[in-house]
């Protein structure tokens, strides 16, 4: 299956909207949020994705996709006909000051007009970079400005920012920002006019069907400005599909959008704050009291608590200072430590959450339940869990899918080396030895076989782009399916424990179907996980 990339996705989205509305549609102002690739870094928004992903503020709770209509609103004053493209898991939080002032920033009704924010620079080897024209003429005081800018970077290394220009000195913020010495201005969402879209469909309607990876943050803008070169269209190292006519395409887009202006609005009070990936989800949910504060989330949202031990006394989550819990039923009875991150979760039994985890679409039903639940009244720590509805075999199955929380989805390792792949704080060998897993077969998990010098890939390090078969955690079959989601949770369990420790009989998985997180996106019953969280959020409705 071909994945066009972000660039590739917003020209058929642009194909579409012109096919549907016709010349009405270049008299619109059109939000275009990506839907983040496989979300590999937080796989919990693989299934349904990252823009309807929970936030937890409301009742009923929030998804990302009502935060981002609030954040982006306040721009549509000062904003003309034209294509505003953002991504689905980042936040924005910004002081446009006050109103009077709105007369001095807008977005340009040709060309491209960008958001910028004030970054530390080392930020800026991770993001695009742009470089401000004259940057004597930066005011930083002010809440948001318009800049021209000269030319676009994308992940550059620290040396090549100063060497070009993107690194700026001496420059005083307000309060609000927390970092001080040099500053880059790095990306976030970005706006074109509709001349841009009319060029973009054009050469969309004489290269259709794209057969390449195109990116709109690194294809698109990299090609702006009046210094722009088209060096980078050469660099495939953050390309995840690499195909033959890559290059060429990209040198297509670079001429199509060569001498198009970008401009940038300088957003000085504000922060762009990511939570793509676990470790973000857990801080800014658990422990960022400040995004917490000016964004009014909550630590107990949309939940309802049952009592299991009527008699017994106990305190209300909100007032025992626990976790983030989001969406869910639990027992009094449950305990959520501070640095974990419960959502769309139903236990009726109580559970030991461990330390530093992500618990998310899991269900433990009483009468569900063929083993006693004191085997597993216990998660372990650092760990991600999440419940998947696929189809197999024209029936619906569950998968749990787990990992420890520094596991890393999107390392590829040559197919040779792939049992000393790290995964559940030890080794994939361990996991299939301890588990029984014996139709694993390391040839089933191939992820294609690297070209000579292809470099970096999704995740890759250096030095592997020899030729070599590779295959990454997201391709392996590590997990089992089950007929209900009690038993696929529990199941998991009993595989994290045989895998973390000495005893090899405590689970065997060798008579189970397994699947990748791969297939699982392949599989997902899109329904039966609607259906779930339909009946979890009446659950809830009723008893708050």
């Amino acid at each position: 299956m071909f994945i066009p990339g972000n660039g590739g996705s917003t020209l058929v989205v642009l194909s579409f909207l012109k096919l549907r509305l016709g010349q009405e549609m270049f008299d619109k102002k059109i939000l275009l949020i990506h839907a983040g690739g496989q979300s590999k870094r937080m796989p919990s928004a693989s299934c349904l994705g990252k823009i309807f992903s929970p936030i937890p503020h409301g009742d009923p709770i929030y998804q990302m996709l009502d935060l981002k209509l609030a954040m982006y609103m306040p721009f549509l004053p000062n904003m003309p006909p034209g294509v505003f493209v953002a991504c689905a898991d980042d936040i924005l939080v910004y002081d446009l000051g006050p109103a009077e002032d709105s007369k001095f920033w807008s977005f340009c009704f040709n060309g491209f007009t960008a958001l910028a924010h004030p970054s530390p620079v080392q930020i800026g080897t991770k993001h695009g970079v742009y470089v401000v024209e004259n940057e004597k003429n930066v005011d930083s005081t002010k809440e948001i400005r318009g800049m021209r800018c000269l030319r676009v970077l994308q992940k550059p290394r620290i040396t090549q920012m100063y060497e070009k220009g993107a690194v700026l000195s001496n420059l005083k913020f307000s309060s609000e920002i927390a970092f001080k010495g040099d500053t880059s201005y790095t990306d976030s969402a970005f706006f074109f006019g509709m001349d841009v879209a009319k060029k973009l469909l054009h050469f969309y309607s004489e290269n259709c069907p794209l057969t390449c990876e195109i990116d709109a943050y690194g294809d698109f803008l990299q090609a702006l400005g009046p210094l722009a070169t088209s060096e980078y269209v050469h660099n495939t190292s953050n390309v995840t599909h690499l195909t033959p006519n890559l290059v060429p395409t990209r040198l297509k887009i670079f001429e199509l959008l060569k001498g198009t202006d970008i401009n940038l609005l300088l957003m000085n009070t504000s922060k762009f704050i990511h939570i793509g990936t676990t470790k973000e989800y857990i801080h800014h949910f658990c422990f960022d009291t400040k995004l917490q504060n000016e964004l009014g989330l909550e630590k107990d949202c949309f939940n309802t608590f049952t009592e299991v031990e009527p008699s017994a006394k106990r305190q209300k989550f909100s007032d025992t200072g626990l976790g983030c819990i989001m969406h869910s039923c639990l027992p009094t009875g449950c305990f959520v430590p501070q640095n974990t991150v419960i959502e769309y979760c139903h236990f009726e039994l109580p559970l030991q959450v461990g330390q530093n985890s992500i618990i998310s679409n899991c269900a433990v039903f009483e009468e569900e339940l063929v083993d006693d639940i004191s085997t597993h009244s216990q998660t372990p720590h650092n760990l991600f869990l999440h419940t998947v509805a696929v189809k197999h075999q024209e029936k619906t199955k569950y998968a749990t899918i787990v990992f420890h929380i520094d596991d890393n989805l999107k390392k590829n390792v040559p197919i040779s080396e792939v049992a000393g792949a790290s995964y559940l704080g030890y080794d994939v060998q361990r996991f299939v030895e301890n588990c029984k897993l014996i139709q694993f077969q390391l040839e089933e998990h191939t992820g294609g076989v690297e070209e000579e010098g292809q470099g970096e890939r999704e995740g890759q390090g250096e030095g592997e782009g020899n030729g070599k078969a590779f295959t990454s955690l997201w391709q392996m079959s590590l997990f089992p399916l089950e007929s209900s989601m009690t038993k696929s949770f529990m199941l998991a369990l009993s595989a994290v424990k045989a895998a973390q420790s000495n005893n090899p009989n405590i689970v065997d998985l060798s008579n189970y179907d397994v699947v990748s997180m791969e297939e699982i996106l392949e599989m997902k019953d899109v329904k039966a996980m609607l259906k779930y969280r339909e009946d979890l959020f009446a659950k809830i409705s009723k008893s708050v």
